[in-house]
């Protein structure tokens, strides 16, 4: 078999750009998703507090007390699912990243 260095090195470096795009995609995805994250939170609470009585007191909620039940509000639960989706997402990208330079490396050292 036979190999075109340069063509080879030329794909080689293609794919490494890709993945870093796919990465930075990945990051910021990840980081748009965590600034957001205090409004998706703040709604759950108000969500909370709106829907009743605190079931420990028989009161109105307060805002402490509806925070300590943040994680039971189900939109709020969805939002941290999608948070976490785009953690395993950012890990993947970095690992296709990775495993592109390490391509280009072992090309490079295999065409040599």
């Amino acid at each position: 078999m036979t190999y075109d260095l340069e063509t080879t090195m030329v794909d080689l470096v293609k794919n490494i750009e890709e993945k870093t795009r796919e990465l930075a995609d990945a990051v910021a995805a990840e980081q748009a998703l965590e600034d957001a994250r205090i409004n998706a939170k703040l709604a759950a609470i108000e969500r909370i507090m709106k829907a009743g009585d605190n079931p420990l007191t028989n009161k109105p909620h307060s805002f402490s007390s509806a925070e300590a039940m943040v994680n039971t509000d189900e939109q709020y639960q969805s939002y941290l699912e999608q948070q976490r989706h785009a953690v395993r997402r950012r890990i993947l990208a970095k690992g296709a990243y990775d495993a592109a330079k390490a391509a280009a490396r072992f090309g490079a050292d295999a065409l040599v």
